[in-house]
């Protein structure tokens, strides 16, 4: 009998323990304050999400929100309809692998070790992923001031330090910059204070915005031209 006892309380901290270490390998580490979805709820938005890997490169997008881990891999958003994209860049600029998913509203990123964690605005959830796709996670946002703080202090920021290099997002359009809703260069600053532009989709934002004054400019005219007309024709019949 004592035998028996001694063997179920060591049978019981073998589960404790492996329990609690498979507890920290799925731990999903982030700066968000987060509750606890039902695997149901998780389910569902996974499902909705369709999320996929992609191992080639496709074509580049302005950017909206970037990431760096301590490996100095780089998680860039790109700017893109409800179908979103995410690739994933060597510090020289070379491709890794990316993600796309729906989603049909903001979103940011935020790296957990070799883990990304893909934060979408509208639905104030996070989603851990793994380097081939897998989800971890799925975790809701808590409504509170600090994570409201860390959204602006973070996933919104446009500049990293990683070690001695800094990593920063920006344009290069001059005046032009004013109408930019994104960014078009990912710069990389050594310890020596030498600048490498490793992701540059500048010549795109500039036809965008170039198509996009144009069409303000032409519905601007045409307003002006329907309002002088009313008023030309007030005068007269007046």
């Amino acid at each position: 009998m004592k035998m028996s006892r001694r063997y179920l309380i060591i049978l019981s901290v073998f589960i404790f323990v492996l329990f609690t270490n498979v507890m920290k390998v799925n731990a999903v580490n982030t700066g968000f304050k987060t509750n606890q979805f039902t695997s149901e709820e998780k389910n569902i938005f996974i499902s909705n999400i369709n999320l996929l890997t992609i191992d080639e490169e496709p074509v580049k997008k302005t950017i909206t929100c970037f990431d760096v881990n301590s490996d100095q891999l780089i998680a860039i958003g790109q700017n893109t309809s409800d179908r979103k994209t995410i690739c994933i860049y060597s510090n020289e600029g070379v491709f890794q692998y990316g993600y796309t998913f729906n989603c049909s509203g903001d979103f940011g990123v935020e790296w957990d070790e070799e883990n990304l964690n893909i934060y979408f605005v509208r639905s104030s959830v996070i989603v851990s992923v793994t380097p081939r796709g897998e989800v971890l996670d799925v975790l809701e946002i808590k409504n509170t001031i600090e994570n409201n703080s860390y959204v602006n202090h973070f996933i919104h920021y446009t500049k990293r330090t990683i070690g001695d290099a800094e990593y920063f997002i920006g344009n290069d359009l001059g005046i032009l910059n004013l109408f930019a809703s994104s960014y078009s260069q990912m710069i990389v600053k050594d310890s020596t204070g030498i600048e490498s532009v490793i992701y540059d989709v500048g010549s795109t934002q500039l036809t965008n915005i170039i198509v996009t004054i144009g069409f303000v400019c032409v519905f601007v005219f045409v307003a002006i031209a329907f309002v002088a007309r009313q008023f030309i024709r007030t005068i007269r019949t007046g």
